[in-house]
């Protein structure tokens, strides 16, 4: 009788220890043996990848001018958007301050940056004040451009069928309501993902999982079609992942398009146009999950940073060697999470991983020695495919898939374990990712 309590105490312990490989710390900086300097270093942004690299040059470094600029009070913890946006956390969750996790001896400017100077070594925020720097950590994640699909407005989410999880915590909750509505009545939904790089790319077939299910446990599945949208010819960009998904959908009746992106939207006549190889395309829905373009923020697209060719140009992401995170032309600039033009990692398990291997590179320069860290591209995405289990994907660049519990994990398989991790497990040990301590 007590062996199934006993093992399932032992996988939440687990789970807490080292949830999607987030509290699985790589042997970086020793906080006991600090470096002494009197360097500048500038973070700008200070969502997940910049708080955690504030803690952690704060704690390998002693007397470094440490800045950290940022006009947004608020801190986010955005992997929580899905699970508010599926009624199962309340807005509040997902919401705390910036401030709180700011390390002692760490300056903190509430402002946004308005321009990059790599060439003059400084950044200049919106007030025009100027901050000089040895070391630049750009973490300033990316922007959803909802402007850019036509007839869409931020101010449409939640209202006429449409929801988007992404916006704000606020929004994530009015996606429910409009979704729960759905799921009560059954007709038409579509989903969908942007024709760009976006962050937690899994989010939207997790979107997609959760509806249908909510359809069936309402018994109106059977009065509802669910369309799921591919921007490309897959699924998901690992091919046996993708390869698992398409069998589930198929299994679960999910009607799948590919290579369809959301051009347009007519919230009154309820009509999505996609762009297609052949031309555009309409679909009319009862419910839409619009997840919108995504880019660099404007300040690093008008900046010398950005990739100047190749796949990440047009989109603005940061010009960084994809092991080292260390900018290609200016060996002073590091760039870590979302803002990244690197082949994978715009998850919060990336920038578990990511920060360390730059803030390592940071301080042995600094100490006069060289570093050996590298970022293999590990990324994590707890994708849920139904109220109370989920798959627990992890994968690097090569898409192997890398899992943090061989042998009792296994990744593609639907689990009650990987649903705790998602849902309990994750935020506390990103709480400590911020913290430096994870």
């Amino acid at each position: 009788m007590d062996q199934p309590l006993n093992r399932r105490r032992a996988l939440l312990t687990l789970g807490a220890a080292g949830a999607a490989g987030i509290a699985l710390t790589p042997g970086i900086a020793n906080a006991a043996n600090k470096v002494k300097t009197t360097a500048r270093i500038v973070i700008a942004g200070a969502g997940a990848a910049g708080l955690a690299a504030a803690s952690r040059l704060s704690e390998a470094l002693d007397g470094a001018k440490i800045t950290l600029i940022d006009a947004r009070k608020e801190h986010f913890y955005q992997p929580g958007f899905t699970l508010v946006g599926s009624g199962i956390k309340p807005a509040g969750y997902v919401v705390s301050t910036t401030a709180e996790y700011v390390p002692a001896g760490v300056e903190l400017v509430q402002e946004r940056v308005a321009e990059f100077d790599p060439e003059g070594k400084k950044v200049v925020t919106e007030s025009g004040e100027a901050h000089a720097y040895d070391f630049l950590v750009v973490a300033t994640g990316m922007k959803l451009e909802y402007g850019l699909i036509e007839g869409m407005e931020e101010d449409l989410i939640g209202k006429n069928g449409i929801g988007s999880i992404y916006h704000s915590p606020a929004k994530a909750e009015a996606t429910w309501q409009a979704m729960s509505a759905f799921a009560d009545k059954g007709g038409r939904g579509v989903f969908l993902r942007p024709g760009t790089e976006m962050k937690c790319a899994g989010a939207p077939l997790k979107y997609t999982f959760i509806t249908d299910d909510y359809l069936s446990r309402r018994g109106q599945r059977s009065k509802a079609e669910v369309v799921y949208n591919s921007n490309n010819k897959a699924l998901f960009s690992v091919p046996i992942v993708s390869e698992k998904v398409r069998m589930l959908f198929q299994e679960r009746g999910i009607q799948v398009n590919y290579e369809r992106v959301l051009k347009a939207i007519d919230p009154g006549k309820r009509i999505a146009t996609f762009n297609t190889p052949a031309g555009t395309e309409e679909q009319g829905y009862d419910f839409i999950h619009v997840i919108p373009p995504m880019r660099a923020p404007e300040p690093i697209r008008n900046s010398p940073l950005p990739w100047q060719t190749g796949a990440w140009a047009a989109e603005g992401w940061l010009e960084v060697d994809k092991g080292t995170l260390r900018h290609v032309r200016y060996r002073n600039v590091f760039g870590v999470g979302d803002i990244s033009g690197v082949p994978k990692g715009k998850t919060a398990a990336s920038v578990k991983w990511q920060v360390p291997v730059a803030v390592d590179h940071i301080v042995a320069e600094i100490a006069g020695k060289t570093s050996d860290a590298l970022y293999t591209g590990y990324t994590s995405c707890p994708l849920i495919t139904r109220l109370g289990r989920a798959m627990l994907v992890e994968f690097d660049y090569q898409n192997n898939l890398v899992p943090s519990f061989p042998g009792v994990i296994a990744p593609l398989e639907e689990l009650w374990i990987s649903w705790v991790m998602k849902t309990m497990a994750l935020k506390p040990t990103y709480i400590s990712m911020l913290r430096g301590r994870a």
